[in-house]
């Protein structure tokens, strides 16, 4: 008996009469996919052999995802993408712009065509696809792939992070704020990386929660846990005459208060330090924003958050929470697989749906909340609230 039919053996078998229907026939759908002989009889049926491919192929892409993944990265690490932004390119060219054996570097361009991220129009000329232009173009996607070398590292062993609670990670390392940092909050050598990484990924959250709110009527916005102030400048662009509020971790508000500034923003702008949990937050905003806040921290911090919020904020007042969250579309679903991982190694936070979010917002008493959903869930899903 093999070790993982002996680990199966020690769950007690459930009585299949007493499952639902719709659970009983999936158990034997299972039996049936995980027969040879059922495969092998699908692989002669045209008609069924397409719908096994598709499964096949689905698959394959789990099982071969990390070598996939580590294309991206070679091609991001290398500036490939940067490289073809403006004009196709011979292989040749490539490699001595690259420093690679043309041999090698056919490799790493084959398997980007074959990803959807390159194309090649002619014998060994290279040029951008869809993917590769957005990868080309957007400077917070680039610095996210770089930024999944470490929690490639921190999944080594994913058994191991699954069995050990607090485990030591790089990311509980890189995201300061997640461990105790005294009364202080992190310093600002700690706080320069993330900062940098959240400022530069926020274009598609911002142009997503831009999309699905207007904040045309809007007169003051304060965003709680703002960083470098990446969405409160995005705002300000759509919309003049908006003032602004930030507050975020002491270290973090002196990082947003240049920032803002090289913007041209700092006359429009109050930046406050502090904790967000326990501190008095400002309470001159008519709306509030928790951008990607809530999936960073464990419920009962979110709770204690919230519960500052209603405290301190005006009534009248609408409070916005966006981020990914899980949920029923392909985009939430995704988003719930990838996050749910890397809040383990973080060791903090979880993805949550937007009803588990909504009923948090209403035992803390707020009102009239509702989610909205965007055009793009997979980036973020919005559920607001009046205070």
């Amino acid at each position: 008996m093999s070790a993982q039919s002996a680990k199966s053996q020690i769950i007690p078998p459930v009585l299949t009469d007493s499952l639902p229907l719709a659970l009983r026939l999936r158990l034997w759908r299972n039996r049936l996919v995980a027969s040879p002989r059922f495969r092998q009889l699908i692989a002669r049926l045209p008609l069924l052999r397409s719908i096994g491919n598709r499964k096949a192929n689905d698959l394959f892409r789990l099982t071969g995802g990390f070598i996939f993944s580590q294309v991206l990265l070679a091609g991001v690490r290398l500036g490939l993408y940067e490289t073809l932004q403006g004009a196709p390119a011979t292989t040749g060219v490539l490699a001595a712009h690259l420093g690679i054996p043309e041999g090698r570097l056919r490799v790493l361009l084959r398997a980007n065509v074959c990803l959807g991220l390159l194309l090649e129009p002619a014998p060994d000329l290279w040029v951008l696809d869809d993917a590769g232009a957005v990868l080309a173009s957007d400077r917070g996607l680039g610095a996210m792939v770089l930024h999944h070398a470490m929690l490639y590292r921190d999944l080594t062993e994913p058994d191991h992070l699954l069995r050990t609670a607090g485990a030591q990670t790089e990311l509980r390392q890189y995201w300061a704020y997640v461990r105790d940092m005294g009364t202080g909050g992190p310093q600002a050598a700690e706080v320069d990386g993330y900062s940098l990484l959240m400022r530069e990924s926020q274009a598609m959250m911002a142009d997503c929660i831009l999309a699905a709110h207007d904040f045309g009527q809007t007169r003051i916005l304060l965003d709680v846990g703002g960083g470098d102030g990446a969405f409160l400048a995005a705002a300000a662009d759509r919309h003049a005459s908006l003032q602004l509020r930030l507050f975020d971790l002491p270290a973090v508000a002196d990082r947003a208060v240049c920032h803002l500034e090289s913007l041209g923003l700092g006359a429009r702008t109050r930046v406050h330090g502090g904790d967000f949990v326990r501190d008095p937050l400002p309470d001159d905003a008519d709306c509030v924003t928790l951008v990607r806040i809530l999936c960073d921290h464990d419920d009962s911090r979110v709770a204690a958050l919230l519960a500052n919020l209603h405290r301190s904020l005006r009534p009248g007042t609408t409070l916005i929470v966006a981020e990914a969250m899980d949920g029923t579309s392909e985009g939430a679903r995704l988003s719930a697989a990838y996050f749910g991982f890397y809040f383990l190694a973080m060791g903090s936070g979880r993805c949550r749906s937007a009803q588990e979010i909504a009923g948090f917002l209403s035992s803390t008493g707020f009102q009239a909340v509702r989610t909205v959903t965007t055009s793009n869930p997979l980036i973020a899903t919005l559920v607001t609230a009046r205070r």
